[in-house]
């Protein structure tokens, strides 16, 4: 995949996107703490959107957005995209919307809920920055005790995620970083993949309408397929 161009924008929210410092000052100290470890660098977050821009989509939706970090990057990187922001920490999602005022995107919104459990409709894009690892944290290594986290959680999160993205048109587009931390079907094709900080960024495109089981799963700097029955290829 050829290398793409900025989007261009002319939001007053680009003063925020010098570096993550001057990002991360729409939040409280408590954020600004953990935010190198649990949420998108600045950098990443609009190349991503750039990625997803590229390929078609204009309808992204954030899997699991934190205080909002990519979606808002992503809205005011590149305005042409509309982004929404699933979460499921009710005080996260306060954090994300107070952001959210304070650099005025008319074409970024945020949800409350669990991501798998609602309709994924009229999306053409994802961004996943391995939604669902934190379940399989140490509880010591997680943000906080807030939310459900188990392995059952992760299971389901993953089957769930898989059977939308299997559902999802042909075009539609994935971004992820550091992997989505569950299964690519094989309907999509890795389309573009490039290191981003001590990980990677990948771009995924929907290309056939059905597929016979088989996905892919990231595995640090490599892809991995596997037949319907979980045995690699």
């Amino acid at each position: 995949m050829r290398q793409v161009s900025p989007c261009p924008s002319t939001s007053p929210a680009l003063a925020y996107l010098a570096d993550d410092d001057a990002f991360d000052a729409l939040y409280t100290p408590e954020i600004r703490e953990v935010s190198a470890r649990f949420w998108t660098p600045l950098a990443v977050a609009r190349r991503a959107a750039e990625l997803l821009a590229r390929a078609g989509a204009r309808s992204v939706l954030d899997v699991g957005s934190g205080v909002g970090k990519f979606a808002l990057v992503a809205g005011a990187s590149c305005p042409e995209l509309r982004v929404v922001g699933i979460e499921q920490r009710a005080h996260l999602v306060e954090h994300a919307r107070r952001a959210l005022a304070t650099l005025a995107l008319a074409n970024v919104r945020f949800v409350e809920g669990d991501a798998t459990a609602l309709p994924w409709k009229d999306v053409d894009g994802f961004y996943f920055y391995n939604s669902f690892a934190e379940n399989l944290f140490d509880p010591d290594d997680r943000l906080d005790a807030r939310a459900e986290l188990s392995m059952a959680r992760f299971a389901r999160d993953v089957q769930r995620t898989t059977t939308a993205l299997r559902a999802a048109r042909v075009g539609t587009a994935i971004a992820t970083f550091y992997g989505s931390s569950g299964r690519i079907p094989c309907s999509y094709e890795l389309a573009h993949e490039e290191k981003a900080r001590s990980g990677w960024l990948r771009l995924w495109t929907k290309r056939d309408e059905t597929d016979d089981g088989s996905f892919f799963v990231e595995d640090g700097e490599w892809t991995v397929r596997y037949d319907a029955s979980g045995r690699p290829v």
